[in-house]
């Protein structure tokens, strides 16, 4: 990852303006490459998914169980499956898999510590955003609304609150759960080289998820989006375990 552009004296605010563009777009080409085939894995799982959902009766009924659950618990159900998938799954994949050498990595109490209520809480999010969407918009029956809602979760709630917090979140967790890793950053660059990077293979990858979540069934939204969110983590789970090597500190 770039580090922060600095404002030399000589730069003018247009020449600093566009570094910052060309920085920005640089970050986020490269997270889209590396993004690329997993998004496309996932998006072929999901799809998948659905017609099943669609047409083959046994899974139809596995899924609508999922969605009984979900309408008893609520957001406990949210928060429990988001967790189980996103931050205990996980360390079930590491056990799987050759070790690597994790200088910097964090130890599994902390993995866990940090996990288990973000992700909880982030299920719980999304439940109540899916819910808000379902208020504004009624139910998906037609293109159009099922459109109003993609648009409204890809570049209202992604770019303002989901991919913001997330990558706060992660900043904070790698440096020691603490705020060094935002000193020296200015609100623009740093959304630009640290937020906008990780917006761009967001949108890749799940504009075509929400696609088919917002298309489904109210109750089976939130089912799908952890399963969605298990597969996504499992990968990059993976992806960081085979290619860890030295990091410097942005």
């Amino acid at each position: 990852m770039s580090p922060p552009l600095d404002h030399h004296p000589s730069s003018s605010g247009k020449s600093g303006g566009l570094r910052l563009l060309d920085a920005a777009w640089q970050e986020a080409v490269a997270a889209l490459k590396a993004n690329l085939l997993p998004g496309l894995i996932l998006q072929a799982i999901m799809a998948g998914m659905a017609l099943a959902y669609l047409f083959h009766p046994s899974s139809r009924s596995a899924f609508e169980e999922l969605a009984i659950l979900r309408s008893r618990w609520g957001l406990l159900f949210s928060f429990i499956g988001t967790s189980l998938a996103s931050s205990i799954f996980p360390e079930f994949l590491r056990l799987l898999l050759p070790k690597t050498a994790q200088k910097n990595a964090l130890g599994l109490r902390a993995r866990l510590l940090f996990g288990i209520p973000f992700w909880g809480l982030i299920g719980m999010q999304v439940d109540l955003f899916y819910r808000l969407q379902y208020f504004l918009f009624g139910p998906s029956e037609t293109i159009p609304i099922i459109a109003q809602k993609v648009l409204v979760d890809a570049f209202v709630y992604c770019p303002l609150l989901a991919m913001p917090q997330a990558v706060c979140a992660f900043i904070w967790r790698d440096h020691g759960f603490s705020f060094q890793g935002f000193h020296g950053h200015r609100p623009l660059p740093f959304y630009a080289l640290k937020v906008f990077p990780v917006l761009m293979a967001n949108w890749m990858v799940w504009i075509p998820l929400v696609c088919i979540i917002y298309s489904l069934p109210p109750a089976l939204g939130i089912p799908f989006f952890i399963v969605a969110q298990s597969f996504w983590v499992m990968v990059f789970s993976t992806l960081a375990m085979k290619k860890q090597r030295p990091r410097t500190t942005d």
